[in-house]
């Protein structure tokens, strides 16, 4: 008798192939991380971390539209609109937590196609791969013994997903863990996590002021780029430790970007005010970067002591010396690892 979940998997992978149909040869490839599809007949795959342009694989417009629609269609693939039922831009979710975005409109047409890689990493790939050394990792999995809230920031496509995956798989089996997403492709295989799916950004709010009712020893968001900062502070507030990642230019930036949101949701709260609440609810920032070549890193990551006399107090435990190319752990970092 046939293994029922190895004909299941090899269903939805015939599904898929015929659901991509020219773009399946690059798809399969276990080097190509991205495929970008900016017109009908303009497409490019990031392979190894570079750029390389794919001949025409569509013959019209409507020919990327009824792949959009066949992905859709496919089992277990979940669908939102960030910006309504009326929203220009489609976000999918596959069941191999593949994540395609898509954008149509009169004059355009854009699908974006982000693979999850084959067999999801752990500590021992990061440090394998240069992303990460050895101390980094034992302050990261100290950090999480002291069920404070850690704050995952970086650029574009540095890898933030893939650490919050670590952090959050990390924790003790003994810990429940509650992860509110919406576009992101996070793959939970903690044995006691919740996946809550927001469809719209405002499920996304309101699933996070609902977090503490989950009753989570750990709370992700993944991620904070517009809303739903000053419902991830007072979880924080309220005593939730939190894993939550955000898109900045460094650990500081991080932090003025969260004040910038809190600002824009109409808080009756004064700077100094929303700078005290961030302070005293986030417990560590990591900082990660895109290099040239394609390799990601946690560049930085500093402890948050506190907020005085106008300024952030920002400690670094380990730091990515550009010059040497080497990771660098602190005096306050070797003390923490004492």
């Amino acid at each position: 008798m046939k293994n029922k979940k190895s004909v299941s998997k090899k269903t939805r992978a015939a599904s898929l192939e015929s659901a991509l149909g020219p773009l399946w040869k690059y798809y399969a490839d276990t080097e190509v991380r991205e495929i970008f599809i900016n017109s009908f007949d303009k497409a490019s795959a990031e392979r190894k971390g570079k750029l390389e342009a794919l001949p025409p694989l569509f013959s019209s417009r409507a020919a990327v539209t009824a792949l959009v629609k066949n992905l859709a269609a496919l089992p277990g693939s979940v669908s939102r609109r960030p910006g309504g039922a009326a929203g220009k831009v489609l976000e999918l979710r596959l069941a191999d937590l593949t994540k395609v975005t898509c954008a149509e409109g009169a004059a355009y047409q854009a699908v974006i196609i982000s693979k999850m890689p084959a067999g999801l990493p752990g500590w021992a790939e990061l440090v394998r791969h240069g992303c990460l050394p050895e101390e980094g990792k034992k302050l990261f999995e100290k950090i999480l013994g002291e069920m404070k809230s850690v704050l995952v920031a970086g650029s574009n496509c540095s890898g933030k997903t893939t650490l919050m995956d670590i952090l959050a798989n990390g924790l003790p089996a003994g810990r429940r863990v509650v992860a509110i997403q919406g576009d992101s492709g996070l793959a939970l295989r903690h044995p006691a996590a919740l996946c809550l799916d927001a469809s719209s950004d405002e499920e996304f709010v309101e699933l996070l002021r609902s977090a503490d009712k989950f009753l989570p020893d750990y709370l992700v968001v993944d991620s904070l780029d517009g809303i739903g900062a000053p419902e991830v502070v007072r979880a924080m507030r309220n005593g939730l430790a939190v894993i939550a990642s955000c898109h900045a230019e460094s650990a500081l930036d991080a932090l003025k970007r969260l004040e910038y949101m809190y600002l824009s949701s109409r808080t009756s709260f004064g700077l100094d005010e929303i700078r005290s609440l961030l302070a005293s609810g986030i417990g560590y920032i990591s900082f990660q970067e895109r290099a040239a070549d394609g390799k990601r890193r946690v560049t930085e990551l500093s402890r948050l002591d506190g907020y005085e006399d106008g300024r952030y107090l920002l400690t670094p435990l380990l730091k990515y010396n550009y010059e040497t190319g080497a990771f660098e752990l602190t005096p306050a970092g070797k003390a923490a690892l004492a």
